[in-house]
C-alpha cells in the first residue's frame, strides 16, 4: 500500500512564516466493500466499486473546503476495502509515477498514463476543492531485478 498526497498550490511562497497556519480535518466512512474481496474483478469492475466510495470522498471534500479546511485526510483502505487477496487485489491496483523522476499532475493530463483512473479522480478532487489530499490506494510498480556488486 502506498500513502499518496496531493498538493494543490495553496501557498504563494515555498518558505512559511511562523505566522502561517492550516486547517486539517479527517474523514472517517463506513467503506463500501467488495462483497466478496477474494474473487478477482475486472478492472472495469474494480473502477465501478471504486467510484462510489471516490463519490463519497467528492462530497466530502466540498463540505471540507465550505468550512474552510485546507488539508483532508481520508480511511485507509477507503477507496478500496480490504480482505483482499494477492490475486483478487489486482484489477485494484494504479502505477504510480516515482514524483522524483516525473512531474505530474494526473487532473490536468489525464491521458498521460494509462489505468490511473483513481489517481486522475483523487487529482481533481484536490484541485477542484483547492485542497490537500491524504489518501491510501494499492499500488503497483513495475519489477526490475537488481544486480548485486
Amino acid at each position: 500500500m502506498l500513502l499518496l498526497v496531493f498538493f494543490v498550490g495553496l501557498f504563494s511562497s515555498p518558505t512559511e512564516t511562523v505566522g502561517d497556519s492550516y486547517v486539517a480535518a479527517v474523514f472517517e466512512h463506513r467503506v463500501i466493500l467488495n462483497p466478496d474481496p477474494r474473487v478477482p474483478v475486472t478492472r472495469h469492475e474494480a473502477l465501478q466499486h471504486m467510484t462510489k466510495n471516490l463519490d463519497v470522498y467528492e462530497e466530502q471534500a466540498a463540505r471540507a473546503a465550505q468550512q474552510g479546511m485546507t488539508l483532508l485526510v481520508f480511511p485507509e483502505d477507503g477507496i478500496h476495502g480490504f480482505n483482499f487477496t494477492r490475486s483478487s487485489i489486482s484489477a485494484y491496483l494504479e502505477t504510480i509515477p516515482d514524483p522524483q523522476r516525473e512531474s505530474w499532475n494526473p487532473c490536468m493530463e489525464p491521458g498521460r498514463h494509462n489505468n490511473t483512473e483513481v489517481l486522475q479522480r483523487l487529482s481533481c478532487i484536490a484541485r477542484r476543492n483547492k485542497l490537500y489530499v491524504v489518501a491510501n490506494m494499492p499500488d503497483l510498480q513495475p519489477f526490475s531485478s537488481v544486480t548485486q556488486q
